[in-house]
């Protein structure tokens, strides 16, 4: 599976506390979720969608244009597009960028999208004492082997655990002087919790660039949308139920993007107790249902969606509205956390 792997939720209704269950998972907005009304109030503008598997995950362009030549051929340059920084980003790919980084712990004159991709990674980490941490990867890497050939997940005081848990260390990757190195032997880094937002960004500004205004971009739940859809109303997304594939909480509007972290994601165990939510402090994952984010960027809302997992609510309700974004935190018990900004 490609590293790139979240599924989204969203909501609406929730209030200060709420028992759901279990965790709320944002639905990237679907072809039979759209606003009602396929055709805008002019009647001429139709909706255009073209869904591909990328990053091992649905990824699905819309648009509302009255010209589905030029939709198509914009959907086609921004697949392009996306496909281009896949080959950047992937750490399952050798040949990437990141995997050459990983590989070698060191590169000369990376790419100019890897570089300000982990430039932000690592500012949001300082800003939050590394709650976003792209060092995580060992431990990530090692839960993923004990799950794929069943033995196990290991203790917390098993030396393979300390082993990665010592190379998930955010201060020994250095940017300068055109090269990023990688100062302890043994590391490797993600992005995932970053890139993926980022690209969906980046498909957007294609869009835009060739004449699409009103489209969305769905990165398998990372979402970035811009304009209106064909209602003429502000694109909304669906809040899934966690529980239920099927079944929807709500639906919000979205301006900009929105994404969700969560342990119903991408877990170790039945329990999801042990999932990809990972503390570099402790090894142990984020005491956290999900985390969803709606933010000017894909990239913002993807990282933050993350970041938050780490936080006590207050702390992270407050994190959010400092950086003009908003959000929702439900916690394993069912409660749910909005910032004032939500609604």
């Amino acid at each position: 599976m490609s590293p790139f792997h979240a599924m989204l939720t969203r909501r609406g209704f929730l209030q200060k506390t709420c028992s759901i269950g279990a965790a709320l998972a944002v639905a990237g907005i679907a072809q039979g979720l759209l606003p009602s009304g396929s055709l805008a109030a002019s009647g001429q503008a139709k909706t255009e969608q073209q869904t591909r598997l990328l990053m091992g995950t649905l990824v699905t362009l819309t648009a509302v244009s009255p010209d589905p030549a030029r939709a198509q051929e914009a959907f086609a340059l921004a697949f392009a597009e996306i496909e281009r920084l896949i080959a950047v980003f992937d750490r399952h790919d050798a040949g990437s960028a990141l995997g050459q980084l990983n590989a070698a712990g060191s590169l000369a004159s990376p790419p100019k999208e890897l570089a300000h991709v982990l430039g932000e990674a690592l500012a949001l980490g300082r800003s939050t004492e590394f709650a976003f941490n792209p060092a995580i990867t060992p431990l990530v890497e090692l839960f993923e082997r004990a799950k794929a050939s069943r033995s196990g997940l290991p203790g917390y005081g098993n030396s393979d655990f300390r082993h990665a848990l010592a190379l998930a260390d955010p201060a020994a990757i250095q940017c300068k002087d055109g090269r990023i190195r990688l100062e302890r032997e043994g590391m490797r880094l993600t992005l995932d919790g970053i890139a993926k937002g980022y690209i969906a960004d980046m498909a957007s500004e294609t869009l835009s660039r060739k004449g699409v205004r009103d489209h969305m971009v769905n990165a398998g739940g990372d979402i970035r949308v811009s304009g209106r859809a064909a209602s003429g109303e502000p694109w909304r997304v669906g809040v899934q139920h966690p529980g239920k594939a099927e079944g929807l909480l709500t639906a919000v509007p979205v301006s900009g993007a929105i994404a969700t972290s969560g342990s119903y994601e991408k877990y170790y165990d039945r329990s999801r107790g042990r999932h990809h939510l990972i503390s570099h402090v402790t090894g142990k994952s984020a005491d956290i249902a999900s985390v969803t984010v709606r933010a000017a960027t894909a990239m913002q809302a993807d990282a933050l969606a993350t970041t938050l997992a780490f936080l006590p609510p207050a702390q992270a309700l407050r994190y959010a509205q400092e950086r003009s974004a908003s959000c929702l935190i439900v916690n394993r018990q069912g409660e749910c956390f909005v910032s004032s900004n939500w609604g």
